[in-house]
């Protein structure tokens, strides 16, 4: 954790929703690499924790995520420049929460206000869903600052819109709104930016609401099975639908549904 900055990583919770909120609305919440390591925790955390069905993830202010913080040097400058194995090591533990946040194994929903720029933009992105608000814009500005695309983007991207557009949009480097990136599969709805932390909550609480175990199934298996053989898809379904079977929140489904009521369902 910053020990300048305490807040600039919030995280609350309601109604089994877990919202983390960058908070440093006067560098467009970008993060230095100390914050991104407790960005990191912060996804552990709500990993772990069973009440916690479902993560939003947005920023304070007038941005989402500007990426990471390259105005800090110190620690960061002289690791970088100490030779390629130890640029090698400050990349991999700089974007070790790309990682956790795909492995979460339940619903991650981005509210994107404002800028989403080069690590901010492929953080969100790497949530399960994308809501954005009108004013949001998104940037793959790597290559304008000479880098290579990162924070999962390299993945995420052709996935998401194809192989020629995601190169098109890394090329460039350029700034794209809120309409353009719905029209691109990019985000899945773009509403008003005083209805969006709105809008998300209503989704997220309908998520929340959810059989928890087929969730995490849903979601690890067509995360693991993007590139996957037609064999092992069924593989995976076979044993996955097999815990769902076995689960107290399949009995609490089944009743529900023949009761015509709502279940309540606790993960197990």
């Amino acid at each position: 954790m910053s020990n300048d900055e305490p807040n600039a990583i919030v995280l609350t919770r309601e109604e089994g929703v877990a919202t983390i909120t960058l908070n440093r609305p006067k560098v467009m919440n970008a993060l230095t690499p100390e914050l991104f390591s407790e960005l990191g925790e912060r996804f552990d955390e709500v990993a772990a924790n069973p009440e916690d069905r479902v993560l939003v993830l947005t920023g304070s202010g007038n941005a989402f995520c500007g990426g990471a913080d390259l105005s800090g040097g110190g620690d960061q400058a002289m690791r970088i420049g100490k030779g390629p194995i130890a640029r090698q090591q400050f990349t991999r533990e700089t974007l070790l929460p790309a990682l956790k946040l795909h492995r979460l194994p339940k619903p991650t929903i981005a509210a994107v206000n404002g800028v989403a720029a080069g690590g901010g933009c492929n953080l969100a992105l790497g949530c399960d869903v994308v809501f954005a608000g009108q004013s949001a814009r998104f940037a793959q500005v790597f290559v304008n600052r000479g880098l290579a695309v990162d924070y999962g983007g390299t993945w995420l991207l052709p996935r998401l819109i194809g192989l020629q557009k995601a190169k098109d949009l890394a090329f460039r480097g350029d700034v794209i709104g809120s309409q353009e990136a719905l029209s691109l599969g990019l985000a899945l709805e773009v509403v008003a930016d005083d209805e969006l932390i709105k809008r998300v909550g209503e989704y997220a609480r309908v998520l929340a609401s959810k059989p928890p175990i087929a969730l995490s199934m849903i979601k690890t298996g067509m995360n693991r099975l993007m590139n996957a053989g037609f064999e092992e898809g069924l593989e995976f379904e076979a044993d996955a639908q097999a815990r769902c079977l076995g689960s107290e929140d399949f009995r609490t489904a089944m009743i529900a549904w023949l009761k015509k009521t709502e279940g309540q369902y606790v993960g197990e």
